[in-house]
């Protein structure tokens, strides 16, 4: 935020104390209607049009952003807040514009800070409580080959393309290619139910290899994070941290099903209903704490907190109370990365965006390429390899996830952080498209059910 803009000095944050509290409510009750409000609108016309909601809450960010409005200004640098908001904080609380600013940006830092990582968390730890591990062992050597060459192709590919095509630095470059790794399994899910191939054998392999993605990826996040969070790529560090993402992982693996048979022994006690959820919120921050003790990210502990529990008795039920939490505070994640990402460096009008337009065309072509490539990796003529290549191009809120996480720990270019948003969005858009072509012959069934 530059306060200069409006003829102001930065002042510390001690002195949001000084300001009235009513001024500093008022804020956050404005921050909170302009965001849900908003959100739900975009959330409303994508769903009418049959796209991911989370299409919704990043489009509104971007409205809201730097991008357009600049009524949600969360990074420093030349983007003033749009006047109208601080002229309406001080017409309507009677605050000076000194004391509007700094209550109005006080407000968004702690949304972004606070609300936007809760909300990532709680995310991760829904898609890991979403997740089917046994049922995606029974799927068997295809989801593994489609899984492992999903990831290990667009990943490679980004990362060497951003490289030496762009002049993109190492760690940036492979954060790139990170974020190109994962699969929306809601978004796949759901496309593939309405066609009526949920429960055929290309849709348990798609199922079953997003699963495997979002592992691997969120593996690969947590490492690439914590190397950018040193500045440099250390060969002792890197050891380190592969090897306690191993034993973590590992350790979760052997005790998966003996923390489930506690959790379902222990909530069978509870007199309260409440309780089964408030222990589940409980062990995903504890997971979450516990990763970030150990220097991986803190939604890997949320992630595997899901895995666990994914076993328990209480799995539909956590994952039914879970839903409106989630629905509360995951899409002030979405809005955030839309609303510090700065659309204007992807301008086409702008002879200075012509690289970055090259670079978002060259990382869709590498993520639409190297899901399908996967999918025609199985020895297998009697699948459709096709669709289950297409049904693996969405990235959806995880894509997003590597987005956000990388703008919080400022290692993405503005330039880039758009590429991969577009990347995101127009990955996302295929699958809906393609994937009813590739899969024709859906059962009616099935999607009434």
């Amino acid at each position: 935020m530059n306060l200069t803009t409006f003829g102001l000095t930065p002042f510390v944050l001690a002195d949001v104390g000084e300001i009235s509290e009513s001024v500093i409510f008022f804020t956050l009750l404005l921050s909170a209607i302009v965001i849900f409000s908003i959100s739900y609108f975009c959330e409303e016309v994508c769903t009418r049009l049959r796209l991911s909601p989370v299409l919704g809450q990043l489009i509104s960010g971007i409205i809201l952003g730097v991008s357009a409005l600049k009524i949600l200004v969360f990074t420093d640098g030349d983007m003033a807040i749009n006047p109208m908001v601080i002229d309406l904080i001080c017409q309507t609380t009677g605050a000076s514009t000194q004391e509007a600013v700094i209550a109005y940006s006080h407000q968004l830092t702690a949304i972004s800070e606070g609300v936007a990582n809760l909300g990532v968390i709680a995310l991760l730890f829904v898609i890991g409580l979403e997740s089917d591990l046994d049922h995606s062992v029974k799927v068997g050597p295809q989801a593994a080959i489609v899984a492992g060459a999903g990831v290990v192709l667009p990943f490679i590919g980004g990362t060497v393309g951003l490289m030496t095509l762009f002049s993109v630095a190492t760690l940036p470059a492979i954060f790139g290619g990170a974020a190109l790794t994962a699969t929306s399994i809601g978004i796949t899910a759901k496309i593939l139910k309405e066609l009526g191939h949920l429960q055929s054998e290309e849709g348990q392999i798609i199922i079953g290899a997003a699963v495997l993605d979002d592992l691997l990826g969120i593996l690969i996040l947590a490492v690439v994070v914590s190397l950018v969070k040193d500045g440099s790529i250390d060969v002792a560090n890197l050891v380190y941290l592969l090897l306690g993402t191993t034993v973590f992982v590992a350790a979760i693996a052997l005790l998966r099903t003996q923390i489930a048979k506690a959790f379902d022994a222990i909530t069978q006690k509870f007199q309260s209903d409440n309780g089964p959820l408030l222990l589940a919120i409980l062990l995903a921050l504890a997971m979450a704490a516990i990763a970030n003790i150990i220097h991986l990210e803190a939604i890997l502990g949320a992630f595997a907190a899901g895995i666990i529990l994914s076993g328990t008795r209480q799995q539909a039920t956590l994952l039914h109370e879970l839903e409106p939490v989630t629905a509360l505070i995951a899409p002030v994640f979405f809005i955030v990365v839309g609303a510090k990402t700065d659309l204007s460096v992807l301008n086409p009008a702008n002879p200075g965006s012509i690289e970055g337009l090259w670079m978002a065309a060259f990382l869709i072509v590498v993520a639409v390429i190297g899901k399908v490539t996967a999918g025609y990796l199985i020895p297998s003529a009697k699948l459709n390899r096709l669709a289950i290549g297409i049904g693996m191009v969405p990235r959806g809120e995880v894509g997003l996830v590597f987005v956000g996480i990388g703008a919080s720990v400022d290692i993405l270019s503005n330039m880039l952080t758009a590429a991969v948003i577009l990347t995101v969005v127009v990955t996302t858009l295929i699958a809906p498209v393609l994937l009813p072509l590739a899969l024709p012959n859906g059962i009616a069934t099935e999607q009434k059910a």
